[in-house]
């Protein structure tokens, strides 16, 4: 650290600079993130300074967590569910996995089971709680399948997880009939819904056949949400969320002072303002809003998929949700080559050969055009 500090001007021009080198949302098709909604930055800003983790201060953010949750728990088909806004999706999943080993200490070397596709950090959840994980193969839609899931269940099954959109395809896995099988072998079922959860409820009010994977849903325990997603809200906010308060209460995290109430949460120190940022974004769009925002997506996501194959791209799978995959044998390549002109994609190292696109909000029908041209001049379509 300098010794003499530097005029505030002079950083904050530094710190501009710097923000120059992020590459701009027209040119981001890889991120589930995106610009959050004006109602989320404005009412982020004014709670830059409160902590939901002392209660007795910052009782009016406590109260927009608390509503924004109510709000939430509606959409999942249960007002009264016990829930905590979180990190993330990662702290969403090690809260409900905590969860599930602790209803189960007879059993000393405790698995679960999920598909091939499930999130990332439920490798890093399981390696912290002890837990070995069991992933099971997929159907031709990368969707979980639920023989090969009952299959993978012995006497040390603590829990199966179905992804309500997975990271990579978007896909779907049968939450309805994964949560039987659960049901049927008193399992823990939890549901990762944090790329799926804000717009598969929109998505079936227009008429697209997606599975319900909420607590409407008979077995269904938990459930992680992320609405810094397509929630629009700002980063970090997460959500977790338990079918009860006797669920929810099995995380017991005790402070040391006098007055402060216990935690449900893995982070002491928690953002009032995604609290506030997430509530002000659900109130001001509502479901009219963001049913119009997925439709919106939807429609780009059809023109992508329409410019892609009319010049010759074939598809790995149709898409469920808004993450479209292109079947490019040398993808990495592409994906490499794409960056040094600006372009930022992805692709899986689980699936070298799929050429992952992801529409959010910031990406419209003029973005598509310029990324099917640069496209074009990279890579060519294969023979397929």
């Amino acid at each position: 650290m300098r010794k003499h500090g530097r005029a505030q001007d002079e950083v904050l021009a530094e710190l501009a600079q710097l923000r120059e080198r992020d590459v701009p949302w027209k040119r981001v098709l890889n991120s589930i993130c995106t610009v959050p909604h004006e109602a989320a930055l404005l009412a982020g800003q004014a709670a830059l300074d409160s902590n939901l983790g002392d209660l007795r201060i910052f009782r009016g953010c406590r109260a927009a967590e608390q509503k924004a949750l109510a709000l939430m728990g509606d959409l999942l088909g249960k007002p009264d569910c016990a829930g905590s806004l979180v990190s993330g999706g990662t702290e969403a999943n090690l809260l409900a996995m905590y969860v599930a080993r602790k209803r189960r200490p007879d059993i000393a070397q405790p698995e679960i089971v999920a598909g091939e596709t499930v999130h990332y950090s439920l490798g890093k959840v399981c390696d912290l709680l002890g837990i070995r994980l069991r992933t099971v193969a997929l159907d031709a839609r990368f969707r979980m399948r639920p023989d090969a899931a009952r299959e993978a269940i012995n006497g040390n099954t603590i829990a199966l997880i179905g992804t309500a959109g997975s990271s990579e395809f978007g896909a779907v896995d049968p939450i309805g009939e994964l949560a039987a099988i659960a049901q049927q072998h008193e399992l823990y079922f939890h549901v990762d819904a944090a790329t799926g959860g804000f717009i598969i409820p929109f998505a079936r009010a227009l008429g697209h056949d997606l599975p319900q994977f909420d607590f409407s849903v008979p077995g269904v325990c938990s459930i992680a949400m992320d609405p810094h997603k397509y929630g629009l809200s700002i980063i970090p906010a997460g959500a977790v969320f338990f079918r009860t308060q006797e669920l929810r209460d099995s995380i017991q995290l005790e402070s040391f002072f006098n007055a402060t109430p216990t935690h449900h949460s893995l982070i002491g120190t928690r953002s009032g303002a995604a609290a506030a940022a997430t509530y002000a974004v659900l109130e001001t769009l509502g479901f009219d809003g963001y049913t119009e925002i997925t439709r919106r997506n939807y429609r780009v996501m059809d023109y992508l998929v329409e410019r892609l194959e009319g010049q010759g791209y074939r598809l790995v799978a149709p898409p469920q949700l808004n993450i479209v995959n292109v079947d490019l044998p040398d993808a990495v390549n592409v994906m490499r080559a794409l960056e040094e002109c600006g372009w930022i994609i992805s692709v899986s190292k689980r699936f070298r050969h799929c050429l992952r696109l992801v529409v959010t909000h910031h990406v419209d029908e003029a973005m598509v055009d310029a990324f099917v041209e640069r496209l074009l001049a990279i890579a060519a379509p294969p023979a397929y």
